[in-house]
């Protein structure tokens, strides 16, 4: 998901980008027990009859969802949040409980949209500014991180020092 907003008379801008999950902790948690009781009752009943690896390989089942669903979950908590201001641009890479905070200069900032070595998989996005870059939107679709491309580089273009070297 992006989103974005700027100030009234349009010198800052913030462009948030967060990880796709709909599901709350509270809704996470309900599937997981209701996928629990209903597997182990079923492997409980098939182990009681006398077929006792039934009973380990539910186990096992149910606690790899349950890390694959945990994982899946916790990129709910990703996000990029990109402050683009007429000096710097601040881009705060948050991940569950910890941030990474990079600041670069606006002036000579330049967004980049890599095509991926392999077709199917999703284009690289990064910010480059002198000799500093950063790779944005490592969770997001393609779409997504073209659109996040398209706000950074209508953001960027009002504070860069290139706009006058661009148009002939």
């Amino acid at each position: 998901m992006i989103a974005a907003w700027q100030n009234s008379d349009g010198s800052e801008v913030r462009i948030v980008a967060r990880g796709n999950f709909s599901l709350g902790a509270g809704g996470l948690v309900n599937l997981l027990l209701a996928l629990a009781v209903v597997t182990l009752s079923l492997a409980g009943f098939v182990a009681w009859q006398g077929y006792w690896p039934v009973l380990l390989i539910a186990v096992i089942q149910v606690v790899l969802v349950t890390w694959i669903l945990v994982k899946a979950w916790q990129r709910a908590w990703v996000s990029d949040s990109i402050d683009v201001g007429p000096e710097q641009i601040r881009v705060v890479r948050q991940r569950h409980k910890r941030a990474i905070r990079i600041e670069l200069p606006t002036a000579w900032a330049i967004v980049e949209l890599k095509r991926p070595q392999i077709a199917w998989y999703s284009p690289i996005l990064k910010l480059k500014s002198g000799s500093r870059e950063v790779e944005l939107g490592r969770f997001l679709t393609s779409e997504e991180k073209h659109q996040l491309a398209e706000h950074l580089q209508n953001a960027i273009k009002r504070h860069s020092a290139m706009k006058g070297l661009l148009n002939f």
